[in-house]
């Protein structure tokens, strides 16, 4: 009994993960971040938005922007078909979507399973890399999601969200001035 209790003890929220594919590879992100994982729509484009973001959708009335992980990647672009959803994510107090080519399973895994640190040479960025988990024969990168986008994308999402409030803001400023001329 106390085995049993010592497993259910290293597996909480804190190790579950939702994984997903891009590409031939399987990553996961901590199933708290996670808001829901809806099918792949098309993002409208927004002009000036850093490179890896594909552009904007309505998420539940509020304007997101929808990140394209094989483009973060440096990974070959394809086709969505069926199988592409976009995953909504909070981060850093930011609600966005990630792209991926499919969504796999909810998983957890022990902390013997996971191994913090990886080692390459200082020209490789794995700074968004929190892990690998090891199941089975799989390999399973888990992102840290704050660290997933660079501080020059973080401060486009930013200016994407700052253009957002001033046109909601010249809206009000519009609908306020009609009601004065009636």
């Amino acid at each position: 009994m106390n085995i049993l209790n010592q497993q259910l003890t290293n597996i909480s929220a804190e190790n579950q993960f939702v994984t997903f594919g891009v590409e031939d590879e399987e990553y996961g992100v901590d199933v708290l971040k996670v808001q829901e994982i809806i099918r792949y729509q098309k993002p409208t484009k927004v002009p000036n938005a850093p490179e890896v973001v594909k552009g904007v959708i309505n998420f539940r009335g509020e304007v997101i922007p929808v990140i394209d992980l094989r483009k973060k990647f440096d990974l070959e672009l394809r086709e969505y078909d069926d199988f592409t959803v976009i995953v909504i994510l909070e981060v850093k107090d930011k609600t966005i979507g990630i792209i991926v080519d499919h969504v796999s399973d909810i998983l957890s895994f022990s902390k013997e399973d996971i191994q913090d640190t990886l080692e390459f040479s200082s020209d490789i960025k794995t700074e968004f890399i929190r892990g690998m988990a090891k199941l089975d024969d799989r390999l399973i990168m888990l992102l840290e999601l704050e660290k997933l986008l660079s501080f020059e994308e973080y401060k486009g999402l930013n200016h994407l969200e700052q253009q957002k409030v001033d046109e909601e803001d010249e809206t009000e400023v519009d609908t306020q001035e009609d009601s004065v001329k009636a």
